[in-house]
């Protein structure tokens, strides 16, 4: 057997005691760029493709629905990066607010990530604004996010909802709010069951229907292929799959509670 087939074997071995977001070479590439915003994605995320529309834009096509144009990133797919979830979330948030996103090395300091963790939820906002403090701060007074420890379902909700259709902010910066929410994979698509802590920015949303099992939000993945997620760069959930992710989070990770940042 050559060297290279046993440094793969013990590199995949590695990959599934670890925690989170672990990767190796990103074998297949993924553009990023604007997402394609729509209100049609189907819960096993085959989207029927309507013109995108331009950054910093709101869309708001019926009652209860909204979103934020963001654009994709990826996580380095090395081993270095393996908990490097948090931060590419966020680059993703910020990438609703700056056209010039920080890359992901800067992130990760201001958030004080540590690689064999991740990072923190109260970091992770603490950070956000940091990043947006010349842009906001000037026109608010004080910085706009805020992590919490959100317990109900309806609290996750008003949140979203609040943000993403956020007037001040689509009037003072031309834009609505993503927010950030904490969960665990196991049962997140694209995952294939393997669990761990994740970060992910949620930019959309439609709770039209009032029923948790056929509202949905649609948020962005980061991690690579080898990190175990092989899935597209944008998921759309309904509400009871994103409240069963955070609630088991909650559980998994109660050094860290801080589940919500918006």
């Amino acid at each position: 057997m050559s060297q290279i087939v046993v440094k793969l074997g013990l590199a995949m071995a590695l990959g599934a005691m670890l925690p989170s977001c672990f990767g190796a070479e990103i074998l297949t590439v993924r553009t990023a760029g604007p997402v394609t915003l729509n209100y049609n994605f189907g819960l096993d995320s085959q989207p029927n493709v309507q013109p995108s529309l331009p950054v910093g834009q709101l869309a708001q096509e019926a009652v209860d629905r909204g979103s934020v144009a963001v654009r994709g990133f990826h996580e380095p797919g090395d081993y270095a990066h393996r908990n490097y979830c948090g931060a590419g979330a966020t680059q993703v948030l910020l990438s609703a607010w700056l056209s010039k996103v920080p890359d992901i090395e800067t992130v990760a300091r201001q958030s004080h990530l540590n690689p064999n963790r991740g990072e923190f939820g109260a970091d992770a906002g603490a950070a956000i604004n940091v990043f947006l403090s010349s842009i906001v701060n000037p026109a608010l007074g004080h910085s706009r996010y805020l992590a919490e420890h959100v317990v109900t379902l309806e609290g996750v909700k008003e949140r979203i909802r609040r943000d993403i259709l956020d007037a001040d902010a689509n009037r003072l910066f031309g834009h609505g709010v993503p927010v950030m929410v904490q969960t665990m994979t196991k049962n997140m698509p694209g995952w294939n069951h393997w669990n761990a802590t994740h970060m992910i920015t949620i930019f959309a949303f439609d709770f039209s229907h009032n029923n948790p099992a056929l509202d949905t939000v649609t948020y962005a993945e980061t991690p690579s292929p080898l990190a175990g997620y092989r899935g597209p760069d944008f998921q759309t959930i309904s509400v009871s799959a994103l409240w069963a992710a955070m609630q088991a989070y909650t559980v998994a990770s109660p050094s860290d509670p801080m589940n919500v940042i918006s």
